[in-house]
C-alpha cells in the first residue's frame, strides 16, 4: 500500500490491516501537519504493485511534485505497476462538461493522456441510489462531510450525469481497444461493437440533406459520425470546391467530422476508409432512376456507368448501408461542363504523332506492317503521361489516322481492304485507349505525390521554423509570413488585451495591414466566441476576410486573418487542410512560448528572492560588525575614561572613526548599487588628471593603506580624463581597499597608469593570496564572496559589482588577472580617451581639479549628488552585467 485514503472509515481501515505499507512522510501546512505519500520510499522499495488512491489528489507543498498523477507517472516511468481510483469528475477533458452540469469546476484534474496510458480500466458502476445510501451510511465520507456533499454535490440529478459520462468514458475507451485488437489481429472490420455512421457527400447542393439526415441519425443511436468527399486526382472545378467548404461547415455545426479522400474510385476509397475506422452504417444518397438514353447499351447500363449505389451493394459489404433520395432527382440534372483542350494537349499529340510517323516511314522497309503500331503506341504513352488522358485520346485518334493513311493498302486513303489490317488497327485502338486512361491516372497520381510531398515539406519547413522560435513576436511573424506566401494572399494577426478589449493587428504579411471596421467586427467576434467568422462562414460573411481562431492548450492565443475574399477560386481541401494544421501548430507554439515566458517569470521572481535574502544577510553583517564596534569603543570610552590611558583612548577613537569611515563606505555603496541597479546612475563630466584622482582617493584610504608601501608610477605622456572624477574615485577607493585587506602587514600595493592605444589603463596590483582563474569573472557578480582570494566571507560581495558598473557607464572595462610579480592579484581598469574641444583645453598656468575638488565632488555625491547627465546604454550594460 502507497496510501489509502480511508477518510475516517474504520471499514477502510480494516480492510488494510495486514497488508504491507509504505510510511507517510509528514509535511507542515498552516500550522497544521498533513501525511502524504513518500514517492522516494517507494522508488527505494520498487515493488510489483503499488496501490495509490486518489489519482487527483493535490499534494501538500514540499514534494517533489504538486499533483499525485505526476508522482504516479515516475513510478511508471521506473517500471512500477500502480493500481489507482479516480472519480470521473476529475477527468481534464470533461473538466467544462462537469462545470455545467453540476456548476463547481474542478481544480483537480488528470490529463487524458494519463488515462490513456493506462493498461486496464474498471468501471465501479452504482445507480444514483444505492451511492446515495451509501453517503448516508457514512460509508463514502464521515456523516459531517457526507450530509455537506448531499446537499450540495451529489444530488440525484448530477449522478445520473456523472454516471453517464463515465460511461462514456469507458465507451470511448473500449472503441479504442477494440481497434487495436482488430490491427493486431489483422482483421479487416468492422466490429458491430458500437455504432458509427460514415456520410459519403459529392460536394453538390443536394448534399445539405444528406448531412441533416445524418445528424438525426447519429443523435437518435448516439454514434458519432463523420462526413467523407472523395475527390479525383484531376482538378476539381470552382463551384464543386466553393460547395464543399460549405458542407464541411455544415457538417462540424453539425455535430459531425469532415475528411477529404483523394482516389479515382470511390468505391476503394469508401470501403478502406470504413475498415480503418470500423464503420459500422454508411449512408449515401441516390438518384431516382432515369431513363436512359436510346444509344446506350445494355452492358453499359449494368457495368460501367453503374451508381456507385448499385457497385456497393454487388460488393455485399459488412456494414449497413442507408440510402436517401437526392433532392436532385426532383430537377434535371446539369450536363458536367466540356472543357476544350489545352494548347498542350493539343501540341503532344500532334507533335509524338508526328515522330512515330517519320520513324514509321524509315522503319517500314525493315519492320512489319503490324510492329509498326508499337510506335504509335509509345506516341500516345508520350502523350498521356506529358499531358494527361485527353491528349492521350487524340494521340489515339491522330495515330489510327496516320497509320491508316499512309501505312494500310491502299495507302492515302483511309479505306482498308484487308482484315487482318482491320484487326490491327481495332487492336491498337483498344490498346492505346486502355494504355493512355493508364498512363494518364500514373500522371495524375505522380503530380498528386509531388504535390504532396511538397505541402509535407513546406509544413516541416514552418514546424522547424516555430519550434525554434524563442518568443511570442516571432512565432507569429513567422505563421503570417508563411501562411501568406503559401496561399498567396494578404494574412494578418489580430489580438486582444481581453474579450472586451478592442482587436488591433500585431503581425502582417506583406506590409503593413489595416483592417476596416467591419473586419474589426468580424475579428471582434471571432475573439469573443472562439468560431471562424467572415468570408465563406455562416456570419458576416460578407467581409473578404475569414478569421480563425488560434487555440493552444484549450486558451485562445488570437485569431488569424485571410483575404479569402481576393482568391479567384475557393480553397480546396489541401488548403483547408493546411490552414487547420498551421492553425494548430500555431497554438501550440504560442502556449508553448507563454509557458516559457511563464517559467522565466518565475525564475526572475527566484532570483529576486535570492538577491533580497543575499542583500538581508549582508547588510545584517556588514552593518552589525562597524556598529558593534562603535557601540564597544565608546561605552568603554564612556564608562572607563578615567581608568584608561591617553594612548588607550586615542586607538579606541581611531577605532570608531575607521569604523565609522568603513560604515559610510559601505552605505555609499548600497547607495551606488541601487542607483546603477534602477538606471539611476547619472554622469557629470569633467577633465581631471589621473594622478588627482589617485591622489584624492589614497588620501581618503590613508589608514587602509598605512600598513603597506604604496608605489606610484604614472606614465608621462598620459592624457586628461574625461570623467565624472567622484564615480571613478570611488571605483579607485572600492579596488585599493579590496587590495589593502588582502595584502600582508608591511606588502607592497601598486597603482600604475599608461596610454595604450585610444584607452588609458589603470592596474591596481597586491601581493595577497590571488585569485583562482575561475572565479576572475564571477568576482564581479553582485553578492558573490568568495571563500579565499580577494573576495573573502568578510567582504559583502558588492565592491567589485559597483566597480564594475561604474567603470561600464563612462565605456570602459574592469577585469582581474594575476600579478607579474608572482603572487596576488591585478585589477585593470580601462577608460577611453576623449579628444577635448580647444575651448575646453586647459590654458598653460592653469591648474587642473586638485584632490579637493574630487572630495567636494564625493561628499556633494554622498549627500545624494546633484542632477547629472544620463548615459543610458552603458548603465543598461552595467546593470545586465
Amino acid at each position: 500500500l502507497g496510501v489509502i485514503e480511508a477518510h475516517g472509515r474504520d471499514e477502510t481501515e480494516r480492510l488494510c490491516d495486514g497488508l504491507p505499507s509504505l510510511a507517510l512522510t509528514p509535511r507542515e501546512r498552516h500550522g497544521r501537519t498533513f501525511h502524504e505519500f513518500d514517492l522516494d520510499a517507494a522508488l527505494a522499495r520498487r515493488p510489483q504493485i503499488l496501490l495509490v488512491d486518489e489519482l487527483a489528489h493535490r499534494n501538500i507543498p514540499g514534494g517533489r511534485h504538486a499533483r499525485r498523477w505526476q508522482d504516479i507517472e515516475e513510478l511508471l516511468d521506473a517500471g512500477i505497476d500502480v493500481w489507482t481510483t479516480l472519480n470521473v469528475q476529475h477527468v481534464d477533458s470533461l473538466n467544462d462538461d462537469v462545470a455545467r452540469i453540476t456548476g463547481i469546476r474542478m481544480r483537480e484534474t488528470v490529463p487524458d493522456r494519463l488515462i490513456a496510458r493506462a493498461r486496464d480500466i474498471s468501471l465501479i458502476d452504482l445507480t444514483p441510489q444505492e451511492l446515495i445510501e451509501r453517503l448516508q451510511q457514512g460509508k463514502v465520507y464521515v456523516p459531517e462531510q457526507a450530509r455537506t456533499a448531499l446537499e450540495h454535490y451529489f444530488s440525484p440529478g448530477n449522478l445520473t450525469a456523472l454516471r453517464e459520462l463515465a460511461l462514456r468514458v469507458m465507451s470511448d475507451r473500449l472503441d479504442s481497444d477494440v481497434r487495436q485488437v482488430m490491427d493486431a489481429s489483422g482483421v479487416a472490420g468492422p466490429w458491430p461493437v458500437r455504432a458509427k455512421l460514415l456520410v459519403a457527400v459529392k460536394g453538390k447542393r443536394s448534399d445539405h440533406g444528406l448531412l441533416r439526415a445524418a445528424s438525426r441519425w447519429a443523435q437518435r443511436h448516439q454514434a458519432p459520425w463523420q462526413a467523407v468527399q472523395v475527390t479525383p486526382l484531376r482538378d476539381v472545378d470552382p463551384a464543386t470546391a466553393s460547395e464543399s467548404s460549405n458542407l464541411r461547415q455544415q457538417a462540424e455545426q453539425l455535430g459531425g467530422r469532415w475528411e477529404t479522400l483523394s482516389g479515382d474510385d470511390p468505391l476503394a476509397e469508401l470501403l478502406d476508409h470504413a475498415a480503418r475506422h470500423n464503420i459500422t452504417a454508411l449512408m449515401i444518397g441516390r438518384a431516382t432512376s432515369r431513363r436512359q438514353a436510346w444509344w446506350q447499351p445494355v452492358w453499359w447500363r449494368s457495368g460501367w456507368r453503374r451508381p456507385l449505389v448499385d457497385r456497393l451493394l454487388s460488393r455485399r459489404p459488412p456494414f449497413d448501408l442507408i440510402v436517401l433520395a437526392d433532392e436532385e432527382a426532383m430537377t434535371r440534372p446539369s450536363r458536367p461542363r466540356w472543357r476544350p483542350p489545352l494548347a498542350r494537349e493539343w501540341l503532344w499529340p500532334l507533335v509524338g504523332t508526328a515522330l512515330a510517323a517519320l520513324a514509321a516511314q524509315l522503319l517500314s522497309t525493315q519492320v512489319e506492317l503490324a510492329n509498326l503500331s508499337l510506335i504509335f503506341l509509345a506516341a500516345v504513352l508520350a502523350s498521356a503521361l506529358r499531358a494527361g488522358t485527353r491528349s492521350a485520346m487524340l494521340a489515339v485518334v491522330f495515330s489510327a489516322l496516320v497509320y491508316n493513311f499512309l501505312f494500310t493498302e491502299p495507302r492515302f486513303t483511309l479505306a482498308m481492304i484487308h482484315q487482318d489490317q482491320v484487326l490491327t488497327v481495332l487492336i491498337f485502338c483498344l490498346v492505346a485507349v486502355v494504355a493512355g486512361q493508364l498512363a494518364g491516372k500514373v500522371r495524375r497520381q505522380l503530380s498528386e505525390l509531388r504535390q504532396s510531398r511538397h505541402r509535407i515539406q513546406e509544413m516541416l519547413s514552418i514546424s522547424r521554423s516555430l519550434a525554434s522560435a524563442a518568443d511570442h513576436a516571432r512565432v507569429r511573424d513567422i505563421a503570417v509570413k508563411a501562411l501568406a506566401d503559401t496561399l498567396g494572399l494578404p494574412c494578418v494577426f489580430v489580438e486582444s488585451d481581453d474579450a472586451a478589449g478592442p482587436p488591433r493587428v500585431t503581425a502582417s504579411h506583406p506590409g503593413q495591414i489595416a483592417l476596416e471596421p467591419p473586419a474589426l467586427q468580424a475579428s471582434r467576434w471571432t475573439h469573443q466566441h472562439a468560431r471562424p467568422s467572415g468570408h465563406g462562414t455562416q456570419t458576416l460573411s460578407a467581409q473578404r476576410w475569414r478569421f480563425v481562431p488560434v487555440v493552444g492548450n484549450d486558451t485562445l492565443r488570437g485569431v488569424l486573418g485571410l483575404a479569402l475574399g481576393d482568391r479567384e477560386r475557393p480553397l480546396d481541401a489541401a488548403e483547408e487542410a493546411l490552414i487547420d494544421n498551421l492553425v494548430n501548430q500555431l497554438g501550440s507554439a504560442l502556449a508553448r512560448t507563454r509557458l516559457v515566458a511563464d517559467l522565466g517569470t518565475a525564475r526572475l521572481a527566484e532570483e529576486n528572492e535570492r538577491l533580497r535574502s543575499a542583500l538581508l544577510s549582508s547588510v545584517s553583517h556588514d552593518l552589525r560588525t562597524p556598529l558593534a564596534s562603535i557601540i564597544g569603543s565608546a561605552s568603554s570610552l564612556r564608562e572607563l575614561w578615567s581608568q584608561l590611558a591617553e594612548t588607550d583612548r586615542q586607538e579606541l577613537l581611531d577605532g570608531i572613526l575607521s569604523e565609522s569611515e568603513r560604515l559610510n563606505r559601505y552605505i555609499q555603496n548600497l547607495l551606488d548599487m541601487t542607483r546603477l541597479g534602477h538606471g539611476g546612475l547619472k554622469l557629470e563630466r569633467d577633465w581631471v588628471a589621473l594622478s588627482d584622482i589617485i591622489a584624492s582617493a589614497l588620501k581618503r584610504l590613508k589608514s587602509v593603506v598605512e600598513p603597506l608601501t604604496v608605489e606610484r608610477h604614472l606614465g608621462a605622456d598620459l592624457p586628461l580624463l574625461y570623467v565624472h572624477p567622484a564615480l571613478i574615485e570611488q571605483a579607485l577607493i572600492n579596488v585599493i581597499e579590496n587590495a589593502a585587506r588582502f595584502s600582508p602587514q608591511g606588502g607592497r600595493l601598486r597603482i600604475s597608469g599608461a596610454r595604450e592605444a585610444d584607452q588609458v589603463v589603470i592596474h591596481v596590483t597586491d601581493q595577497g593570496p590571488g585569485i583562482d582563474e575561475a572565479l576572475r569573472e564571477r568576482i564581479f557578480d553582485m553578492f558573490f564572496s568568495g571563500g579565499e582570494g580577494d573576495r573573502g566571507p568578510q567582504g559583502s560581495g558588492l565592491g567589485l559589482a559597483i566597480c564594475r558598473g561604474m567603470v561600464g557607464a563612462h565605456g570602459g572595462e574592469i577585469s582581474a588577472g594575476p600579478a607579474d610579480w608572482g603572487q596576488g592579484t591585478d585589477i585593470q581598469i580601462r577608460l577611453p580617451i576623449w579628444e577635448p574641444p580647444a575651448s575646453e583645453v586647459p590654458a598653460e598656468g592653469q591648474h587642473q581639479p586638485s584632490g579637493n575638488a574630487v572630495e567636494n565632488d564625493v561628499t556633494a555625491i554622498e549627500n545624494g549628488g546633484t542632477a547629472m547627465e544620463n548615459r543610458g546604454n552603458a548603465v543598461e550594460r552595467s546593470r545586465n552585467e
